[in-house]
């Protein structure tokens, strides 16, 4: 077979092949140097938008502190958490049977923990905390003493009536 016509062959030629490791060379120094500078602008932005979160925090607090110079504020917050009452004025705690606090305001109760059980649960658990209660604990079967025992029966002026004398009235 003649030489032309042999099919063509596909060699690297040493031009190739320069531009070949050149490129690789370029690629190994390059990667690591946009991958650090990806990753720093990355950490430049989380950075920020926390400078920016903080910033705003900063605003909230300060903006709360200025609310304390306010005497109306110091007072509503006096009674709130500290129990306080204006001079004159009768505080009345509520409790419930168990002799917990009943929360006395709508942001109380929302705070106040839901409980979360069974109604049979919740109505064997109101069985047993009625049955641990004592006659005295009864609002309708104390007797007026308050003590339990037996109050003297009204005298019969309290009731409007006339108590008989022994004091002859035509005398």
């Amino acid at each position: 077979m003649p030489p032309e016509e042999q099919a063509p062959v596909w060699g690297i030629t040493r031009r190739a092949l320069v531009l070949i490791a050149l490129v690789v060379v370029a690629l190994a120094t390059l990667v690591p140097t946009v991958n650090r500078y990806v990753t720093q602008r990355q950490q430049l932005a989380a950075a920020e938008q926390q400078v920016a979160q903080q910033r705003q925090d900063v605003k909230d607090l300060e903006a709360e502190v200025a609310r304390w110079d306010d005497p109306t504020f110091v007072a509503s917050q006096a009674r709130e958490r500290l129990l306080f009452a204006m001079p004159g004025e009768t505080q009345y705690r509520l409790t419930d049977s168990s002799g917990k606090d009943v929360p006395a305001t709508e942001a109380q109760q929302e705070q106040a923990p839901a409980v979360e059980e069974d109604w049979y649960d919740s109505l064997w658990t109101s069985v047993e905390g009625s049955s641990r209660l004592r006659p005295e604990d009864i609002p309708d079967s104390q007797t007026p003493g308050g003590d339990g025992s037996a109050s003297p029966s009204p005298s019969p002026d309290a009731l409007g009536e006339t108590a008989p004398t022994d004091q002859d009235p035509a005398a």
